[in-house]
């Protein structure tokens, strides 16, 4: 094997190795699946809002942020709990920084979402749209309860 073609398979291992930690994430922390729950939810509201192009990316910053935080949050947790497998309290202080860190950033996000969303003729408009557009009531209705779902239950989804 030539060493282009082990650059390219070195690459894409890295790419597995990646999606086996993100799977990782989502199978074992439901705080995880409430976030990408909630991203789903918020980015389809957004569609029919009619954000901007820099409003889109504020929220997918906000988004991505919050995501981030929990993926480091649980990669944390793990060197910790490998390293002090006994109860300490400079672990448990690690833990709950970490921890802290994933809540900053979600009331950032959260504040962002009501910069973004607060307009309350736009924002009266958009809930009538859904509301009063079958499809679109129906669209979210099964995602708010896909949704639920995928957050509390959705670790049944990962065999193995």
């Amino acid at each position: 094997m030539n060493k282009i073609d082990q650059e390219r398979r070195a690459l894409l291992k890295s790419f597995l190795y990646a999606f086996r930690g993100v799977r990782f994430c989502v199978k074992s922390e439901r705080n995880m699946r409430i976030h990408l729950a909630a991203a789903v939810l918020v980015t389809a509201f957004s569609l029919v809002y009619k954000l901007t192009a820099l409003e889109y990316g504020a929220l997918f910053l906000a988004m991505g942020g919050v995501i981030v935080c929990e993926a480091l949050n649980t990669a944390l947790e793990a060197i910790v709990n490998l390293e002090s497998p006994a109860y300490h309290d400079l672990a448990r202080i690690a833990k709950d920084v970490a921890a802290g860190a994933v809540l900053i950033a979600a009331i950032t996000a959260g504040i962002i979402g009501i910069c973004l969303f607060l307009h309350f003729p736009k924002l009266t408009e958009t809930l009538l749209t859904i509301v009063t557009t079958p499809w679109l009531l129906a669209v979210f209705v099964v995602l708010l309860v896909g949704g639920i779902l995928f957050a509390f239950q959705g670790n049944r989804l990962f065999r193995k």
